[in-house]
């Protein structure tokens, strides 16, 4: 018998599944599949992906997957652009034309991540784990990040350092932030709430504390 792999990591999920827009033979609309892949994906990782799995949770049969999708690589490839444009780890464009307002921008980006408002991190970590085995996955993980940390050198430029310390430090503070989700390091909302100004002002530096006035 296969063992099945669970990550210590890895968290139950709830799955939504919306209403077909009209009434008639398709009894789960395209939204659904996707979330269901990607509560799969989360809780089994990428091997929980496949088309039987995905019908026996929605508790249909397996045609109405090819109602909505050719094959199993297009339904990947939409659950990546799902990751990519929906589990925003930054804004698309920030603020940051002085360094009051790169201040603002950055102290909003942490609160949305350390609240998780329109950022999962489960599914950030799950996307990286099925990376490790899939080239064009890890391609859209390294776009991704790529941009991530571009939008936080802009924000680091904005605080008024060089480009290529602006660079460094954004990327510091992404690896970092990434850095505790992979590691699965626990601690409560309270602490992290907490802990938050003393992150800042040692990932941030001296530009980001005169920013917002320490």
């Amino acid at each position: 018998m296969k063992r099945r792999r669970i990550s210590t990591g890895r968290q139950s999920r709830t799955l939504v599944i919306p209403k077909p827009a009209r009434k008639g033979n398709i009894k789960v609309p395209r939204e659904g599949w996707l979330n269901c892949a990607r509560v799969a994906l989360i809780e089994d990782g990428i091997d929980g992906v496949k088309v039987d799995r995905l019908a026996k949770r929605l508790k249909i049969s397996r045609g109405g997957f090819y109602h909505h999708f050719k094959n199993l690589h297009q339904l990947l490839n939409e659950l990546l652009v799902v990751w990519k444009t929906q589990n925003r780890f930054t804004p698309a464009k920030v603020e940051a034309s002085s360094p009051e307002a790169a201040a603002k921008a950055f102290e909003r980006i942490t609160d949305d991540l350390i609240h998780e408002n329109g950022f999962d991190s489960q599914f950030d970590m799950a996307v990286r784990e099925w990376a490790r085995i899939s080239h064009p996955a890890a391609d859209v993980v390294h776009a991704v990040d790529n941009e991530r940390v571009e939008i936080l050198k802009e924000i680091f430029v904005g605080f008024g350092y060089p480009a290529r310390e602006a660079l460094i430090r954004a990327r510091i503070f992404y690896w970092h932030q990434i850095g505790y989700y992979a590691v699965g390091f626990r601690e409560s909302l309270k602490e992290r709430e907490g802990n938050v100004r003393i992150y800042l002002d040692v990932l941030a530096g001296d530009k980001y504390q005169a920013a917002r006035g320490a």
